[in-house]
């Protein structure tokens, strides 16, 4: 993903609605400063906050990742280096989306750095685009994850292993020494 591509779309999310940097701020708790960072492209954003933007503008994530909508045809194939990809070096996470906002699934891979921490703060809408779809189904690819759901206690999983969580999870972490990567396909079910 472009840093001036996301800065852009989130400079037209803002304008559209006519608001300025510190209205975005009072209402996202993110600072202003770091805010026009962002839009301007000279600055990453993390995760966690991008997912808060989202929620406040009511988009899809990935509408702010990948602006982009494809034609829908009978056989859509992402090829590799294709698809929008989502880096967050603070939480050491790295997202290849694999598909169309508009697709029902939503696959994709997600790398996590030794410790990595994905954890979804309650209220957070747009978190569904990540943990949050009616059901989500996770292949551990590489590495060992904790994973928690609905306050409950977290469920440790390795490479090889697979898990159906319904209604969304809540924290996603790699316990491991190593770099770890997951198989993310989320479900969301017609309204």
């Amino acid at each position: 993903m472009n840093k001036l591509d996301l800065g852009t779309r989130l400079r037209a999310l803002r304008t559209e609605r006519g608001l300025s940097l510190s209205q975005l701020e009072a209402a996202t708790k993110i600072s202003s400063s770091f805010l026009s960072l962002v839009e301007s492209g000279k600055s990453d954003i993390t995760i966690s906050r991008l997912v808060r933007l989202a929620d406040f503008f009511d988009v899809e994530l990935g509408d702010l990742v990948d602006g982009s909508r494809v034609e829908r045809r009978p056989l859509e194939v992402i090829r590799d280096g294709e698809g929008s990809v989502l880096t967050s070096s603070a939480e050491g996470l790295t997202t290849r989306f694999l598909g169309h906002q508009r697709w029902r699934l939503s696959p994709r891979v997600t790398d996590y750095d030794a410790g990595a921490i994905l954890e979804i703060a309650g209220g957070e809408v747009a978190a569904r685009e990540i943990l949050h779809h009616r059901e989500l189904f996770v292949y551990i690819i590489a590495g060992t994850f904790e994973i928690s759901a609905h306050g409950e206690e977290p469920v440790t999983v390795s490479r090889g292993d697979a898990i159906l969580i319904r209604d969304g999870a809540d924290r996603v972490a790699n316990v491991g020494r190593r770099p770890a990567r997951l198989l993310i396909v989320g479900v969301t079910l017609g309204e």
